[in-house]
């Protein structure tokens, strides 16, 4: 069997996938208990319902119609009267929508809510309490995982370290930068690599999405939408040439939903790939990173691309200098 941890971050995702990866996705289930043993720690589930309601704000940040103010002129036109009308009706119809998605969110009926429980149902949740004074200890002499005086990470680690079976290798899904080599940010930690090597005697394979390890593992599960997003930030990260990234950039915008991780990687490519931050003013490519990160608060983080990129785009205006960001 395949020992499996999907971070809370991995499970949070799930609130901007389509309705057809969440089907795809739940075919994952099937596997549990059978060639899959799924590890979910107390903490997880606990990170999952304690970020749920940011995740959706965020997913419903720009699902908004607002009431339009009529120039006093645009009144004496024959479109007028018919416009007013279809609008207010529209209006009136977006509202009887959000009521419905209301109502679902606040019974936790929504489809990804429905996917998650079903996973959760369907094993039994680690308990995290004996890991609390460690994992804080841990932190404390600067062991990885964890940052900002936070040591969910580490309880989770710790968590992983007891109970995955000795000998038997872990298969590892997470976003978090905590468990990223600072040196290769695809890889995974080198300290916690050798911890792992050294406790369990097993190996642990490290992934930074769901794509990658359905592809690897369980091709039969395919996740389109998510597989071609990702495919569209490797291509803007290989990008050579302006045509091109303006060419990724228009496909780009067809999609919402990025999650955090997915806008770090974007941000990091506007910093690195000077084909798209020798262009990052012309208004395709400026919209769209703005339109990114719309609604997002970076105050409260010591330091990122996202935050970087953010306060360029919504701080900085008054700023003569556009290549300071660069």
């Amino acid at each position: 069997m395949k020992n499996l941890f999907i971070d809370s971050n991995i499970w949070l995702s799930l609130y901007h996938f389509t309705n057809d990866d969440l089907e795809q996705f739940g075919k994952l289930k099937d596997f549990v208990g059978n060639e899959i043993r799924l590890f979910v720690p107390r903490q997880v589930k606990d990170e999952i319902m304690r970020n749920r309601d940011a995740k959706i704000k965020d997913a419903l940040a720009k699902f908004k119609v607002g009431d339009i103010h009529y120039p006093v002129f645009s009144k004496n036109y024959s479109e007028y009267e018919s416009f007013s009308k279809r609008y207010k009706a529209l209006i009136d119809e977006k509202k009887k929508w959000d009521a419905k998605i209301e109502q679902d969110i606040k019974s936790r009926n929504l489809p990804a809510d429905i996917a998650i429980q079903d996973f959760l149902n369907s094993i039994d949740i680690l308990k995290c309490d004996q890991y609390v004074n460690p994992a804080f200890l841990r932190y404390n002499i600067g062991n990885p995982p964890g940052k900002d005086k936070k040591y969910g990470d580490a309880i989770n680690w710790l968590c992983l370290l007891d109970n995955v079976p000795t000998g038997e290798d872990l298969y590892f899904i997470s976003a978090d930068q905590d468990y990223c080599s600072e040196l290769y940010p695809d890889e995974f930690n080198s300290y916690l690599q050798n911890e792992w090597e050294e406790v369990k005697q097993s190996k642990i394979y490290f992934y930074k999405n769901l794509v990658p390890f359905l592809n690897e593992h369980y091709k039969e599960i395919q996740l389109k939408t998510e597989t071609y997003k990702q495919d569209l930030i490797a291509r803007l990260e290989g990008s050579r040439h302006f045509i091109d990234t303006h060419g990724i950039i228009a496909e780009l915008r067809k999609y919402n939903g990025w999650t955090d991780e997915q806008i770090e990687e974007l941000c990091v490519i506007a910093e690195t790939n000077s084909q798209v931050s020798r262009i990052i003013y012309d208004e395709d490519v400026f919209e769209f990173y703005k339109n990114l990160l719309v609604g997002k608060n970076y105050d409260s983080i010591n330091d990122s691309a996202a935050k970087r990129m953010w306060q360029t785009i919504f701080q900085d205006d008054e700023s003569d200098d556009e290549d300071s960001f660069f």
